[in-house]
């Protein structure tokens, strides 16, 4: 996982340098503190002013490489999570490579494995395409962002995955002087203003030399949501049983991609309300492990979180998700007793979702209503994993039960609505995922240092999901619950309602019932 910043334009130069040669600042872990708070890297204060939010996402390595023929500069973090460590940014003769993210392509083949990196594979692939960066960016399967600058064509191709699990956003500026410039960063903050989010799979192309701005391509297949229908649910065990090979599948691709897996006591952490989906996702996690005679190496951290809230007087130890995580982490310890699960109880004082409120409010922009803040701030915290037992959160990857709910219809709005409609509503939520979760989610969860896993969002998962399962099969998530019941020997936990993070950790209206989740904060 790495923090992207790319810039171009004019009467930006390297802070005291005035050479017309390349250069490369390199800072590694041991310097990270150095160049978080030399705040005068260039002249331009914008762009060091978003340095700061690129380093909080790659706590191993960052660097500034500056090219005064383009007069492009790239400022690159990383959080190393592959052997061999791979700086960033890369280039070959032709190609300038910033990536975040993780492949999936062929994963278990040597095809990506005798490269061991992504990044160093996407060049590979950038070099010995016939059709170039499009023709590359569509065959990739994962999660990722990149920005890919052409020195042939003295362009810049840049965009996030087809579902948009990394963030990215961009700004194209003109002044009074018609000179323009364009920046590129996973993270902006909000005090630069006009920053746009990427869309989900869309191809972006900056020509340098015209100043022009263009879509060029999109990786993102427009689902559609199949409304075939099985009310006699003739079909429901095979479909099952189809259904938790791939989530298998997606846990495993996401499991043997973290080089450090292969290290003894490191741990994997798992965002944990003690609802359906992240028990799932933990469970499927323990029988990996199992598979993988690893049960006695590895200790899977459970990350809740609960806030108190002066309105209610109610406590973190006292809030929905809590008390539900204490009796679904009991189940699953005792479905895998050789694992050593730990339940973090991360509890926030209302001083300190004060203390953080608007630092996160700047993290998520453009994204500005009360309900991004309640659902953001709970992910806040719960990834900074600082528990109150003392253990605080020691993995580098979490994994998130989003996209359960987009794709199987679990939103309470979908309760009392025909099929018809659920089919409606089921292809707005998958195609709007980027702009309406994982931006925001991204954001936040990653300025500690983190990469965040989305295993139901799996491309395969998502394909069979929206073409293969019948409609009816989705009310109320009755196919996911029948899984958990019949492969994961889930009890209650398979009952569990619907109940959102910013409802669950008592985030939303924490300090009055007025307004709306809407509401422009």
């Amino acid at each position: 996982m790495c923090g992207i910043l790319f810039y171009n334009g004019e009467n930006v130069k390297p802070k005291d340098y005035s050479n017309d040669t390349e250069l490369l600042l390199e800072f590694y872990e041991k310097d990270i503190t150095r160049a978080r708070n030399n705040t005068e890297l260039t002249t331009s204060t914008q762009f060091n002013s978003l340095i700061p939010y690129i380093i909080s996402r790659g706590p191993n390595y960052c660097s500034l490489r500056y090219d005064p023929s383009s007069q492009n500069f790239w400022f690159s973090s990383v959080l190393s999570l592959r052997s061999p460590f791979t700086k960033q940014c890369v280039s070959n003769e032709r190609y300038v490579l910033q990536y975040n993210g993780e492949l999936y392509n062929d994963c278990t083949t040597a095809s990506l494995l005798e490269f061991e990196n992504d990044t160093m594979y996407i060049l590979k692939e950038l070099s010995s395409s016939e059709h170039g960066v499009t023709d590359v960016i569509g065959k990739l399967n994962g999660e990722f962002a990149y920005t890919i600058y052409d020195k042939l064509e003295s362009c810049v191709y840049f965009g996030r995955d087809k579902i948009g699990r990394r963030s990215l956003s961009y700004q194209l500026n003109s002044d009074d002087n018609a000179n323009t410039s364009i920046y590129i960063t996973s993270c902006s903050g909000k005090s630069q203003g006009s920053f746009i989010n990427c869309d989900g799979g869309v191809i972006y192309k900056y020509a340098i030399n015209q100043h022009t701005l263009t879509e060029v391509g999109s990786i993102k297949p427009d689902y559609m949501v199949t409304n075939m229908v099985d009310l006699e649910f003739q079909h429901m065990d095979t479909k099952i049983d189809e259904l938790y090979e791939l989530l298998q599948s997606s846990i495993y691709k996401r499991l043997v991609t973290i080089h450090p897996l292969h290290a003894e006591q490191n741990p994997i952490s798992v965002l944990f309300s003690g609802g359906l989906d992240c028990s799932i996702i933990v469970s499927l996690i323990c029988q990996e492990l199992v598979r993988q005679n690893r049960e006695k190496d590895i200790t899977i951290e459970l990350l809740n979180v609960g806030f108190e809230s002066p309105r209610t007087n109610m406590k973190p130890s006292e809030t929905p998700d809590r008390l539900l995580a204490i009796e679904s982490a009991k189940i699953i310890k005792g479905n895998f007793s050789d694992i050593d699960i730990r339940l973090l109880e991360v509890d926030v004082s209302y001083q300190d979702y004060v203390k953080f409120k608007e630092h996160v409010v700047d993290l998520i922009y453009p994204k500005a209503t009360v309900m991004d803040l309640s659902i953001a701030i709970a992910f806040y915290f719960a990834a900074g994993g600082k528990s109150n037992s003392g253990y605080n959160r020691n993995g580098i990857v979490l994994f998130s039960g989003l996209g359960a709910d987009e794709l199987f219809g679990g939103y309470y709005k979908f309760l009392h609505k025909s099929l018809s409609e659920i089919q409606v509503q089921l292809i707005k939520e998958i195609n709007n995922i980027h702009d309406r979760n994982l931006s925001r989610d991204d954001k936040v969860i990653s300025s500690h240092g983190v990469e965040v896993r989305y295993p139901f969002l799996d491309d395969d998962l998502i394909e069979f999901t929206t073409t293969s399962i019948p409609l009816n099969y989705k009310v109320n998530k009755l196919i996911l619950r029948k899984l958990a019941f019949k492969h994961l020997n889930l009890g209650k936990i398979c009952e569990e309602p619907k109940r959102a993070i910013q409802f669950g950790s008592k985030t939303a209206k924490i300090v009055d019932g007025k307004g709306k989740g809407t509401d422009i904060l």
